[in-house]
């Protein structure tokens, strides 16, 4: 599962372990100076599902919202809250 979104490469590849799905994200951004190293950030379990998709979809949505902090965007409309169970509820933009 790997998506590109604001120079980052998202990898919302789940862990799978008893019975259920763990969300997972691995970005990287490749450096724009040729030499650097890639910067990198991994972060594990984020949430656990029931669902493959389900994992994919909220790690997704994890790696958009850290990058966006990070970058300066604020004032999606909306974004999704997801809780480590798995249950999610809709969470106004900052």
């Amino acid at each position: 599962m790997l998506y590109e979104y604001g120079g980052w490469f998202i990898d919302a590849t789940p862990d799978i372990s008893i019975g259920k799905f763990f969300a997972h994200v691995r970005l990287t951004r490749v450096s724009q100076v040729d030499g650097d190293e890639p910067e990198l950030h991994i972060e594990r379990d984020i949430a656990w599902f029931d669902s493959e998709n389900q994992a994919v979809e909220c790690a997704h949505q994890w790696a958009i919202e850290w990058i966006d902090e990070r970058s300066g965007k604020i004032g999606r409309a909306q974004t999704l809250h997801v809780n480590r169970s798995g249950t999610s509820r809709p969470r106004q933009a900052r």
